[in-house]
């Protein structure tokens, strides 16, 4: 019997959209938390069309397809995310410029405001003042900064840079995440950050390390 990932996979790379929302959804009807379809299903998912990307085994535009039609998905998942009654505290999520890769970042945008944070997720591709006034307006505590390419790592280290020098003791904490972070872990300490997440469940347990009391 194939795996709910299996029957994902499948459905994303064929680019049947409601087959994929129906995979999902029919894992969530089974009794699967909304939170590990996230992870086992969705994000394996896309670990794997990635590996088949960069094999050489799928164009372009079906890597984007898949991403398209995962973006999709989430959406309709993220109306079946449990509530919880903690009041953790506010995060601002982003990625940086020149980033064109947001599913990810969505999905830890959605699980933790499903922890109880007060979440504001950005997308990717933005103008670091835009990620600086997003901070101010919403007071952020933790500021999440997602990076799939490793050649984009410097354009983190500024960002980090820069909302140091601006907010100095009122820094929000820094947890770094996404592809780059994965293939090089110890960038993330190189760059400034305070923590870094692999996945979306350690980004939820480590944000909760970086929350204020």
């Amino acid at each position: 019997m194939r795996s709910e990932r299996d029957l994902y996979l499948e459905a994303i790379l064929a680019g049947r959209r409601q087959d994929a929302v129906d995979a999902a959804l029919g894992a969530v009807e089974r009794g699967m938390d909304v939170r590990d379809v996230y992870v086992e299903v969705l994000q394996e998912a896309l670990y794997e069309v990635g590996r088949l990307w960069q094999a050489n085994r799928i164009s372009v535009a079906a890597e984007h397809l898949a991403t398209a039609i995962t973006q999709l998905v989430v959406a309709r998942l993220y109306e079946r995310l449990p509530r919880g009654e903690a009041v953790r505290g506010r995060v601002v999520l982003t990625g940086v410029e020149g980033e064109l890769h947001q599913v990810g970042g969505n999905m830890v945008a959605d699980a933790l405001e499903s922890d109880g944070w007060d979440v504001r997720f950005l997308g990717t591709d933005v103008p670091v003042p835009d990620v600086l006034e997003a901070v101010s307006e919403h007071r952020a505590e933790v500021l999440g900064i997602s990076c799939t390419i490793l050649q984009n790592i410097p354009k983190v280290s500024f960002l980090v840079g820069a909302v140091k020098a601006t907010f100095r003791e009122a820094c929000p904490r820094i947890l770094v995440g996404g592809g780059a972070f994965r293939a090089s872990p110890g960038k993330a300490l190189e760059v400034g950050a305070d923590a870094w997440a692999p996945d979306m469940r350690e980004a939820i347990a480590v944000a909760r390390t970086l929350q204020r009391s």
